[in-house]
């Protein structure tokens, strides 16, 4: 693993001598200062041990004793070391010179959210560590001047990261500062990067959108948090507008689906008009039905889907995971039921736990995003799981042929991508408890976003025996990847053997952490190249990272 980068925008040194010692001369740092510009603090540096994230330092003042009577080489090293620990030091403490002048961001898409939030809003306590971390750059315009375009500009350098950074920007400072920061235009030029094309032209015209799109977009309004934020806002845009937060709503909930519209006529402009009646407006005719979310009734089963549509199964039906170690007495093929929402029917299941004597490899302190002496609590080392290698399949999703797979078939065309991994996780680890993290993770969710999910109708026949099949071929796919021949006729225990471990994990919109212990690493998974990191996974939505601590 390779150091930390640290980046340190000016050096300057004041020499102090002994009054009862003759003065040095005036440039005697000069030799020292070149040496260690020239490689010895570099090399300093680099040996640095951090926890992991973004660590920005407003100022950090050392005095240091030297021996002037030493070589420059020698005392470039002394100063490049004392620099190094001094750093090291203030962020393991935790404490700087100044209130505010260390902070801390855990990953790329909580830096973006937070110079985003803070430039839509007027705050500007942190514009250095903004500027120190490359979200702004020389040349950028002028964040008191023109807050969108500076705004933009820094998106645009992290294209993959803007959705999820814009989000949880709008849950900090409000949808509303963000639409004065950018206005339509603004809106506009987002979603043009968020989906790589110009959403309001393309959704201008088409044929009407099918039962399935119309269940499927009910269902994604319902697990949106940008809906939410919709009606909070009361904001009535124009339909650009409109549009630009369809694609949001998509990227959010559904990115797989975001480059495929052809597999969904019409269904961001039942986003668009699901969020104009969000805002308060009347919903157009016709559209009705499509533009509300889907309720959820006291007796917990789900609203039935338009005419043509999938109809949902009974809230008491009994489900059980397709493949290996399914319980008899339930019908082969059967997603497992679902946590009842009202509490009129199972309660729901509690995240599973790590087992019995796992190890909790607790995270670095104050990985929160804000200055490092305000760590939030409990934030540290994410929720536990007992399968914690469940997220390693991702590596063998491509040879299963997700999404394509997911999104071309018809028996899932009412269903988002994230439900059908989420019942295919429940497939593929038998007994795995609905809202653990690792199932979760692998749909892309933590547990703040999984409630829709949680809560939505149960799977019918076609829709189970698409996620059964989806299933095998997965886990025939990891076992092949592992080469090991006790698994040529039990494929699904490959997938045990990959996934059932413990660990925790940190799943929050964007960014995918599992942490797992050193002591647990497998050289079998390891050769296969099941645990090497995906990193920025599109039709997740999120960064997949994996960290043995």
């Amino acid at each position: 693993m390779s150091g930390p980068t640290v980046v340190i925008d000016r050096l300057s040194a004041t020499l102090r001598h002994d009054p009862a010692e003759p003065p040095p001369a005036a440039d005697r740092l000069r030799g020292p200062l070149g040496h260690a510009v020239g490689g010895a603090l570099e090399a300093a540096l680099r040996a640095l041990v951090l926890p992991p994230g973004h660590w920005c330092l407003a100022r950090l003042d050392l005095t240091l004793g030297l021996d002037l009577a030493r070589p420059d080489p020698a005392l470039a090293r002394d100063w490049s070391e004392a620099v190094a620990a001094a750093i090291e030091r203030t962020v393991r403490e935790g404490r700087a010179a100044a209130p505010g002048a260390l902070v801390h961001y855990r990953h790329d898409v909580e830096l973006l959210a937070d110079a985003v939030a803070g430039l839509a809003a007027g705050r500007r306590e942190r514009l250095w560590a903004w500027r120190q971390t490359g979200i702004l750059r020389p040349g950028d315009p002028a964040p008191d001047a023109a807050p969108g375009p500076v705004l933009l500009a820094a998106l645009e350098r992290r294209p993959q990261h803007a959705a999820a950074a814009v989000l949880r920007a709008a849950g900090d400072c409000g949808l509303a500062a963000l639409d004065r920061a950018w206005g339509q235009g603004g809106w506009q030029c987002l979603a043009a990067l968020v989906s790589g094309r110009d959403a309001a032209a393309e959704e201008a015209a088409g044929p009407a959108p099918d039962p399935g799109t119309r269940a499927l977009a009910r269902a994604l309004l319902a697990g949106s948090r940008l809906a939410s934020l919709v009606r909070e806002s009361r904001l009535r845009p124009a339909g650009p507008t409109l549009a630009a937060w369809a694609v949001l709503v998509l990227a959010e909930t559904d990115p797989a689906s975001l480059r495929r519209t052809s597999a969904r006529p019409g269904l961001r402009r039942l986003l668009a008009d699901g969020l104009r009646t969000a805002g308060g407006a009347p919903a157009p005719p016709g559209l009705e039905q499509a533009a509300q979310p889907r309720e959820v009734r006291d007796t917990g089963a789900a609203e039935p889907a338009d005419s043509g549509g999938r109809a949902p199964a009974p809230a008491d039906h009994p489900e059980a995971p397709p493949g290996r170690d399914a319980p008899p007495q339930q019908p082969p093929g059967a997603i497992p039921p679902r946590a009842d929402a009202s509490g009129a029917g199972p309660a729901p299941d509690a995240p599973a736990a790590a087992d019995p004597g796992a190890r909790d490899p607790a995270g670095a302190p104050g990985q929160d995003g804000r200055p490092a002496e305000e760590p939030a609590a409990g934030s540290a080392g994410g929720a536990a799981t007992g399968w914690a290698g469940l997220p390693f399949l991702l590596a063998t999703a491509a040879e299963t042929g997700l999404p394509d797979r997911a999104l071309d078939e018809p028996a899932l065309a009412a269903r988002p991508l994230p439900w059908v991994l989420h019942a295919a996780a429940r497939a593929l680890a038998p007994g795995i408890a609905p809202g653990d993290p690792a199932a979760l993770a692998l749909a892309g969710l933590g547990p703040d976003r999984a409630g829709a999910l949680l809560r939505a109708a149960a799977a019918t026949p076609p829709e189970q025996d698409a996620v059964s099949a989806l299933a095998a071929d997965w886990a025939r796919a990891t076992a092949a990847r592992l080469g090991d021949e006790r698994y040529a006729d039990d494929p699904f225990g490959a997938v045990a053997a990959v996934a059932r471990r413990p660990g925790r994990i940190t799943a929050e919109t964007g960014w995918i952490e599992v942490h797992l212990a050193f002591a647990d690493t497998d050289l079998a998974v390891r050769r296969a190249g099941l645990d090497l990191d995906p990193g920025w996974v599109g039709w997740l939505g999120a960064v997949v990272r994996y960290r043995y601590v």
